[in-house]
């Protein structure tokens, strides 16, 4: 698990054919990280939504 650190947003995309989402991120928001890089991590938030997204934006447990 992994705690936001400060607000942002990210793209969704279900699938290819799928409508592109802008999804917001809170502050103190719980996130499920799934895999980490040297500056990213691939997370789930909230059920089946995935996204790629910097570590800046992340406390990580």
């Amino acid at each position: 698990m992994a705690t936001v650190k400060e607000a942002f947003t990210a793209k969704y995309q279900g699938n290819t054919k799928a409508e592109i989402v802008e999804v917001s991120f809170s502050p103190g928001e719980e996130v499920k990280v799934l895999k980490e890089w040297k500056d990213e991590t691939c997370l789930v938030k909230k059920g089946d939504q995935v996204f790629n997204v910097l570590k800046k934006y992340l406390s990580l447990s």
